[in-house]
């Protein structure tokens, strides 16, 4: 049943397509499980507030989840822009100032209006199932970004030219062009979140948490959120297929389940975490 069960997603996604699904749900999505340490480096390290914190993070995922079930365009059109700012935040090399903002609008952008503009047929199939099939709005929002991705590129490469430090960063993003440019969309953003995304956002954050990863109550924490997030995918799967397709249902319960996740993980880690931690993120 197993293997019917592969063969029936390899023949509706496509092995690629499958591949990287699977590699956001088991690889990139468990990161995010990681926030329930980062609330215990951040003082929530008694049984209640453990709780508190567990139960605020769900009721800010499932407000997410709710909100976008009424609203589809607008919470996909803010699910892309706090996507951008996250991405953004994490890949940035500089510390402060202005140029901050470029690097992160560059290389927010990138993921974003990168993988959109260079595969708009098969990505406006995706906007077209996360938004209840009124994706021309959020191709407008994708075009402004790309604008803005443009001018932020070309402000970071007339930087990188006068200074060596920004090389590296740049020389980035336009690796992540050609790469998203010539892979299929889902596969380069899989490759993304879970290679570049999900393994610089953990190395930043271990010398922060290394300690505290030595304490029970953290693996407690990062199983249970992870079980939990597995779990509400599975039984919002459930519900979806009896509603859509097959395809659309998997796409809808992985893309808006990665939006309910991301706005308590943005929001814990790029507006507290990153206050608080005597380590540079």
């Amino acid at each position: 049943m197993f293997v019917m069960a592969i063969d029936t997603l390899i023949s509706v996604l496509g092995l690629v397509n499958l591949i990287a699904l699977m590699a956001v749900v088991i690889i990139g999505l468990p990161h995010g499980a990681f926030d329930g340490v980062v609330s215990i480096y951040l003082g929530y390290s008694s049984r209640s507030h453990s709780l508190s914190f567990v139960g605020v993070y769900i009721g800010l995922s499932g407000l997410v989840v709710y909100l976008w079930l009424i609203f589809p365009v607008a919470s996909l059109i803010t699910f892309l822009a706090f996507s951008i700012i996250h991405f953004g935040l994490g890949d940035a090399r500089a510390a402060n100032g202005w140029f901050r903002w470029i690097q992160v609008l560059a290389h927010g952008s990138i993921v974003v209006a990168g993988i959109s503009q260079s595969h708009r047929s098969e990505v406006g199939k995706i906007f077209y199932y996360l938004s209840d099939g009124m994706a021309e709005p959020i191709w407008y929002f994708i075009d402004i970004v790309s604008v803005i991705a443009v001018a932020a590129i070309i402000i970071y490469g007339c930087k990188a030219v006068w200074e060596y430090r920004w090389r590296m960063g740049f020389l980035e993003i336009i690796i992540l062009l050609i790469l998203f440019s010539q892979v299929p969309p889902l596969a380069g953003f899989a490759f993304y979140f879970c290679c570049i995304h999900s393994t610089r956002h953990l190395l930043k954050i271990r010398k922060s948490i290394e300690k505290i990863m030595l304490r029970r109550m953290a693996y407690v924490q990062t199983g249970g959120l992870t079980v939990i997030s597995w779990f509400a995918g599975g039984v919002a799967f459930w519900f979806c297929v009896s509603e859509f397709t097959l395809e659309s249902s998997i796409l809808r319960v992985i893309f808006i389940g990665l939006a309910a996740l991301t706005v308590p993980h943005m929001l814990l880690i790029d507006f507290v975490f990153r206050r608080h931690s005597v380590h540079s993120y």
